[in-house]
């Protein structure tokens, strides 16, 4: 009963993280926006791909990485932030019509798409701290590799769902976005709430390194 208890609490939280406008899907919406659904369904399988990476990482390296490097994840989510930031930067400065952009998609840009939704996701603060400390929050000390299958299946599911919801999303909003002054500000919106993300979670990090390090001097 526990077991279920703790999967439902991971997929229950899994799913609301996953909702809640963060860089991940904010850079989807963008994506489908701007090169076609297309483009969106790629970049979330880079999105999924990098998911699975951390949460493998949690499952199967945790420990280790947290015997080689006490502050391990405090320096990886302060990189992530000012890379989040640098993106909210791009957004914020974008100029052109979203609209315009032929959503036929050859090899490089397939690629692209993808390499644009690994590099999102492997640089989410917000995706760090979720596998690497509320997920072995949730489940404490329950070994998590027998139960790798299953949390990998579902987590899948999940993202897919979700991510879906975002992309279509995405094509009714066309219907909505052909000023270029609406266009401006949905995109200068979703630079906001990326920036806001990283600057929130680097303010939160250097809080609690702040005592460690002032203990040094």
């Amino acid at each position: 009963m526990e077991h279920i208890t703790q999967l439902s609490t991971y997929i229950l939280t899994l799913f609301l993280a996953a909702l809640l406008p963060g860089p991940g899907m904010t850079g989807l919406m963008f994506k489908t926006l701007s090169q076609g659904y297309q483009a969106g369904m790629v970049m979330l399988l880079g999105l999924m791909t990098a998911d699975m990476m951390y949460l493998a990482a949690s499952i199967f390296l945790l420990s280790y990485i947290t015997q080689l490097s006490p502050h391990f994840s405090f320096y990886l989510i302060v990189f992530a932030s000012l890379y989040l930031l640098y993106l909210a930067y791009q957004f914020w400065t974008f100029q052109g019509d979203l609209l315009a952009v032929s959503n036929e998609l050859n090899m490089g840009q397939t690629f692209s798409a993808y390499k644009d939704g690994l590099m999102i996701t492997l640089s989410n603060p917000k995706t760090i701290s979720f596998y690497l400390a509320l997920v072995p929050a949730i489940f404490g000390s329950v070994s998590l590799q027998e139960k790798s299958p299953v949390l990998m299946s579902v987590t899948l599911f999940t993202l897919a769902m979700v991510g879906g919801l975002y992309i279509f999303f995405s094509l009714s909003l066309k219907k909505v976005l052909k000023p270029l002054h609406v266009q401006k500000m949905l995109v200068r919106s979703l630079a906001c709430v990326m920036g806001f993300l990283a600057l929130s979670l680097l303010y939160k990090e250097l809080q609690v390194m702040a005592p460690a390090y002032a203990n040094m001097f």
